[in-house]
């Protein structure tokens, strides 16, 4: 007759075990995953030196991409020859599709960033002195034709 209890308590005290185990060991799976996604492969695709010869433009392919993959552009200001920071937050050009992409420094302060095609999702025109470490600079998107990936009618590109 105790056997039916027992076997309760034991059935119950594995779930509660394997619950416990389930709870501590998912997000330490989930942090390793999103961290592998996300320190994927960067490298400089672009370095441009300013014409004062203080600044680079370093534009980053990542190849991280997440699960689903894919590469993504990123733009820093940096002061000459440092690296680029892999804080999002200093990065001033993000794009998950640039086609003919090129940096272009047309004064000391006005960097230009050429394409034809681009999905854009951050671009600010300002990189601040906290950001590079000397002096501001402003950066200015100019796509090689009137329309990007959207024809004149507002439909996607063919070559999309």
């Amino acid at each position: 007759m105790h056997e039916p209890r027992l076997n309760r308590f034991v059935t119950a005290l594995l779930g509660f075990a394997l619950g416990i185990s389930v709870g501590l060991l998912i997000p330490t799976l989930v942090t390793k995953v999103l961290t592998a996604a996300r320190s994927g492969d960067f490298f400089e695709a672009v370095r441009v030196t300013s014409p004062d010869g203080k600044l680079d433009a370093v534009l980053i392919e990542d190849n991280s991409g997440g699960t689903l993959g894919g590469i993504f552009w990123c733009l820093y200001v940096v002061p000459k020859g440092e690296g680029a920071p892999k804080d999002d937050t200093k990065r001033l050009f993000y794009a998950d599709e640039l086609t003919m992409g090129a940096v272009v420094w047309k004064k000391a302060h006005l960097i230009e960033i050429h394409y034809d095609k681009a999905s854009i999702m951050h671009f600010r025109n300002v990189s601040t002195t906290s950001e590079n470490g000397l002096e501001y600079v402003e950066l200015r998107l100019v796509p090689s034709s009137e329309y990007s990936l959207m024809t004149p009618e507002g439909g996607w590109r063919p070559d999309n």
